[in-house]
């Protein structure tokens, strides 16, 4: 699971892109960070993801204080797989080349098995094995980075804009490999998103951040017919703290 406790975090000394974010993800469950851009929803996953100090608060994975783990051994240590939303694959490494790298800490025979049951569950990886990232669509390198973070079987997801730049399409693709991976991996996913109504339809809870804050919150299925998400995701007026609804 994933639990952060006030969190404050920037780049720059004195200026705090995150702002007390407090927020939970249990175990197998799918929650969306929606929100306008610059609201601080990437700058949280590199937070989670040990990219970004936080300056306050705690960032807690299965249970662990991660203040004291180094980024080099937070994806062993915690259990975590990071999908950025830039330069997620090795362009000039095949597919098969690319999945090796995802498991380089694993085993030789257990890497092999690992990467044999990939493919069962995503056959594009077998039809592309030899071909390079380079070559591959936008969706078919979005499934590629996907399966390259699964490849060490982490407990913990986080993907930074999964969806950008694709068709509605390969969309489609991606959104049902996401859900795959959770029904079948048991894997806590968090995920920036802008495509907000698509990424609430397979998601069980979203947080929509305004400002560095946490301006709203609750069940996907809510937030969906909620006149107060449109007005904070497009920017509308500005919503004080007291808005926030739990459930």
């Amino acid at each position: 699971m994933i639990e952060l406790n006030g969190v404050v975090a920037g780049y720059t000394p004195g200026i705090d892109i995150l702002q007390g974010i407090t927020l939970q993800v249990a175990q197998a469950e799918i929650v969306t960070l929606l929100g306008p851009n610059g609201c601080g929803k990437s700058t949280l996953l590199k937070c989670i993801a040990g990219f970004l100090p936080p300056r306050q608060g705690s960032v807690v994975l299965n249970g662990q204080d991660t203040a004291a783990i180094p980024i080099h051994r937070k994806v062993r240590e915690c259990s975590l797989g990071f999908v950025p939303q830039l330069d997620n694959v090795f362009n000039s490494l095949t597919v098969a080349e690319n999945l090796q790298t995802g498991g380089q800490f694993l085993a030789p025979m257990q890497r092999k098995q690992r990467m044999a049951q990939l493919c069962d569950l995503y056959p594009l990886l077998r039809r592309k094995w030899h071909a390079p990232a380079s070559a591959l669509s936008g969706g078919e390198r979005q499934i590629l980075a996907l399966t390259r973070a699964l490849m060490p079987e982490p407990a913990i997801l986080l993907l930074d804009e999964p969806s950008a730049g694709l068709s509605p399409k390969m969309l489609d693709e991606v959104f049902t490999a996401i859900q795959t991976i959770r029904r079948l991996e048991k894997v806590t996913i968090l995920m920036v998103e802008q495509n907000a109504m698509e990424a609430l339809h397979i998601s069980d809870r979203a947080y929509i951040l305004a400002l560095g804050k946490v301006a709203l919150t609750g069940y996907a299925r809510d937030l969906l017919v909620d006149p107060r998400m449109s007005e904070l995701y497009f920017g509308g007026r500005s919503v004080e703290s007291d808005i926030v609804i739990s459930h």
